[in-house]
């Protein structure tokens, strides 16, 4: 779970998308907690498991219970991506986002990300994805976009492109990293999820049949604990009716 979300969240950027769809935040971010979390469960597991606590092992069928719908969730998450990947096309919401470049440094630092890592620029349309920032920049790129990153290497870069229409060499990415980003997803995540999906299923099956366990076991040691009761207030008892009988024969001697 954590190396699957690591990859979405560092490789595919999907946390960065979530103007596209909630889903692209809420699976890698549920892999994510969730793995953590079952890691911190086992490791509770592991400290207790020479124990016979009814408490200590009810709070492992309570966790791993909460794990098991939280599984489910993130299962239900990684099949809604997954369609949202194959059937929806890029949304217009995407220039919105990149609207607020100038006003917001979280989705100014995911835009910088994008384009560094993926060498893309702006959002839609191949060649010509930089133009998506000349309504938001008036004729320039974010450096982001420069071949050699520099201070001010963006500036006027647009303005270059419409005065000379046959200038090509603007050395900045030209291609939108949602053209690049959606190819890259319908190709390696799509089929990614599915297998998570999958594993995702067995891995509730496993928790679901691990909280029936602990339910059982802790039954069983209440019925033992219940027999040892009985059989101790059964051996006080005879020891109680033998010591009265020493007595009346003692009396009556």
């Amino acid at each position: 779970l954590l190396f699957t979300s690591g990859i979405l969240i560092s490789f595919y950027h999907l946390t960065k998308l979530d103007f596209w769809s909630w889903y692209y935040y809420a699976c890698p971010m549920c892999m994510l907690a969730l793995g953590l979390y079952t890691f911190a469960v086992s490791v509770y597991g592991f400290l207790i498991s020479n124990q016979e606590s009814r408490g200590l092992i009810s709070l492992i069928a309570i966790f791993l219970s909460i794990a098991f719908f939280v599984q489910i969730f993130s299962v239900f998450t990684a099949f809604e991506l997954r369609n949202k990947i194959n059937v929806e096309r890029i949304p217009t919401s995407y220039l919105n986002n990149m609207r607020e470049y100038n006003n917001d440094e979280t989705i100014k630092s995911n835009w910088d990300s994008m384009q560094r890592e993926l060498r893309c620029c702006g959002g839609r349309h191949y060649e010509v994805g930089f133009n998506d920032w000349n309504q938001i920049m008036a004729g320039d790129v974010p450096d982001s976009c420069c071949h050699e990153e520099a201070e001010d290497c963006g500036k006027g870069k647009i303005t270059y492109s419409q005065e000379d229409s046959y200038r090509t060499d603007l050395s900045i990415w030209k291609d939108g990293c949602l053209e690049i980003l959606q190819l890259k997803l319908k190709d390696d995540v799509s089929p990614l999820l599915i297998i998570y999906s999958g594993v995702g299923v067995l891995l509730a099956i496993v928790e679901l049949i691990t909280v029936v366990l602990a339910c059982s076991y802790i039954a069983q040691i209440s019925r033992r604990r219940r027999r040892d009761e009985m059989f101790t207030r059964a051996a006080t008892a005879n020891d109680e009716e033998y010591l009265s009988s020493l007595t009346n024969k003692e009396t009556n001697f």
